[in-house]
C-alpha cells in the first residue's frame, strides 16, 4: 500500500531542500528557508518533527547534531498532491482543469506543443 504523506505548504519548503541536497543539519535547512520564509529554528524544528511522524524524512545521527534526509520521493509526493487536488477541486476532471488553466493565464507556445504531445502518446497507448 502506497504511503499518504499529505504534506502540508509549510512541509513541502523542507522537503524541497531536502530533495535539493541531503543529508542536511537543522542550521542549514533553516538558513536556506530564512530570506523566503523568516522562519527561526524552533519553527523549521516543527517541520522536521510533522515529516518525521509522516515518515517523509528520515534522521542520522552524526556526531552531536541530527542530519536529516528525504524518505518520500518527490515524484510520489508531487503525483499524490496532483491526485489530491484533482479530486477535490476538478472533482477528478482533467478537462476542467485545463479550462481553468486556459482561463486564467496565458499558456505559451512552448506548453501547447508539449500539451499536444502529451494527448499524442495518450491517444497511442489506447
Amino acid at each position: 500500500m502506497k504511503k499518504n504523506w499529505n504534506i502540508s505548504d509549510s512541509e513541502w519548503l523542507v522537503l524541497r531542500c531536502l530533495w535539493k541536497k541531503s543529508p542536511l543539519r537543522l542550521k542549514e535547512i533553516t538558513e536556506m528557508l530564512k530570506e523566503e520564509t523568516g522562519w527561526s529554528s524552533n519553527m523549521v524544528r516543527a517541520m522536521i518533527v510533522r515529516l518525521q511522524e509522516k515518515q517523509a524524512i528520515g534522521t542520522e545521527c552524526t556526531g552531536h547534531s541530527y542530519s536529516y534526509y528525504p524518505v518520500a520521493k518527490e515524484a510520489d509526493c508531487v503525483k499524490q498532491e496532483t491526485e489530491s487536488f484533482l479530486d477535490r477541486v476538478f472533482e477528478r476532471s482533467v478537462s476542467k482543469l485545463f479550462v481553468t488553466l486556459a482561463d486564467t493565464r496565458s499558456i505559451s507556445e512552448q506548453e501547447l506543443e508539449e500539451l499536444e504531445e502529451l494527448i499524442r502518446k495518450l491517444k497511442k497507448e489506447e
